[in-house]
C-alpha cells in the first residue's frame, strides 16, 4: 500500500511481503477511488457453494462489478486454517511483527496480502450456535490478533489493514433469527478493535449490518445490494474542504477536486433539531467538521447526504 508516494512495509519473513495500510480514515482509498475503483473483498464463511447464505455471497459480487467495483470472494471452508495456537506466553509473533507463525503452513499470511489490498470488506456467515461460524472465528481470531496489535506498536508505518476501510456484516439464521445479534457482537468487537473503533464509522469500522432470516431473504437481498451501493459512493464522493453561507439559507460547498455546489438547507428547517438554524446567527456558524458540517455537537449534517442532494454551481 501506497502512502506520500513510498510504499511501507512490514517487518515479515522473506516468503511473505505485505504493504501497510495508510494512516487515516479515507486515505487508503485515495489512488483507487481517484481512478474509479474500488476492491471489495467477499469473506464467505458457509461451507455451501450453494443455499441461503451463498446467495448473499452471489448478491455482493454481483452489485460489487455492477458499480465496476473489483470483488473478489475470500472462501474460508476451501482453505485449511488452523486455529490460534496462542504462542509463547499467549502473544506471539503476531503481537510484535504482526503476521501468524503458522500462517506460512496454512496459508493465512497469504490472506493477509488480500486483505491488504481491499479497500473494503463484506463478511457473511450463517449463525451457528448463537455466533459466526467455526471457519468464520478462526479467521478473525487470527486476523484480530494480527492487526488489532497494532495500535500497541511504537513503529509509525505498523497501521492495521482495516484502517481507515468500512465493513459490511451478513449474519443468515435459520427459523426466526435467534443468535443473529450475537453473531453480529462477534463481529463489531473484532472489527472496531482492529480499525481503531474510528470516527466516522461510515469509513472505519462497521458501515451496515444485514440481518437474515427465514421469511426475509428476498428484501434483505435488496438491502445488501443497496448497502453496497452506499458504501462504494459514499467513498467515491469527494471531500468537502470549505463551506460558506449564502442567502436563503443556503451552503457553498467546496470539495477537493475542486468542485462547488449549492446545497438548500431549508428542507431541513421543519424538523429538529435542525429547525434550530432558523436563527441566522447560528446558520452562519457552519463548519467542516470530518464528514460532516457541524454548527454545534449533535447539530450537523452529514457530507454523503449533502453531495446526493446538493446542485452543482
Amino acid at each position: 500500500m501506497s502512502e506520500g508516494g513510498k510504499r511501507v512495509r512490514l517487518s515479515l519473513p522473506p516468503s511473505l511481503e505485505v504493504g501497510a495500510a495508510a494512516a487515516g480514515a479515507g486515505v487508503v482509498l485515495a489512488n483507487k477511488i481517484s481512478e474509479g475503483i474500488m476492491k471489495l473483498l467477499i469473506i464467505s464463511g458457509t461451507p455451501k457453494t450453494d443455499g441461503v447464505t451463498y446467495s448473499f455471497v452471489e448478491t455482493a459480487e454481483k452489485m460489487a462489478k455492477q458499480l465496476g467495483a473489483e470483488a473478489e470472494v475470500l472462501r474460508l471452508s476451501g482453505l485449511k486454517l488452523s486455529k490460534c495456537k496462542m504462542c509463547d506466553d499467549g502473544w506471539g509473533v503476531c503481537f510484535k511483527d504482526h503476521y501468524c507463525i503458522f500462517g506460512e503452513k496454512d496459508g493465512f499470511n497469504e490472506l493477509l496480502k488480500k486483505v491488504d489490498a481491499a479497500d473494503a470488506y463484506i463478511y457473511i456467515t450463517p449463525v451457528y450456535w448463537g455466533e459466526v461460524s467455526e471457519e468464520m472465528k478462526i479467521f478473525i481470531d487470527k486476523l484480530r490478533r494480527c492487526e488489532a496489535t497494532k495500535q500497541w506498536d511504537s513503529r509509525d508505518e505498523q497501521v492495521s489493514f482495516h484502517k481507515g476501510k468500512p465493513s459490511i456484516a451478513v449474519a443468515v439464521a435459520g427459523g426466526g433469527g435467534g443468535g443473529i445479534i450475537s453473531a453480529f457482537a462477534d463481529f463489531e468487537r473484532a472489527i472496531s478493535q482492529m480499525s481503531g473503533d474510528e470516527w466516522p464509522r461510515e469509513s472505519s469500522g462497521m458501515f451496515d449490518w444485514i440481518a437474515v432470516n427465514r421469511w426475509n431473504q428476498t428484501y434483505k437481498r435488496e438491502a445488501l445490494s443497496a448497502a453496497i451501493k452506499a458504501m462504494v459512493n459514499h467513498k467515491r464522493h469527494p471531500k468537502i474542504v470549505d463551506v460558506s453561507t449564502r442567502d436563503d439559507y443556503e451552503l457553498l460547498l467546496v470539495f477537493d477536486n475542486g468542485e462547488k455546489r449549492i446545497f438548500d438547507v431549508k428542507p431541513y428547517l421543519g424538523r429538529k433539531p435542525h429547525s434550530e438554524l432558523k436563527d441566522l446567527e447560528l446558520f452562519k456558524q457552519a463548519k467542516v467538521s470530518g464528514f460532516k458540517i457541524e454548527w454545534r455537537p449533535r447539530l450537523d449534517i452529514d457530507t454523503y447526504a449533502m453531495y446526493e442532494e446538493s446542485k452543482a454551481l
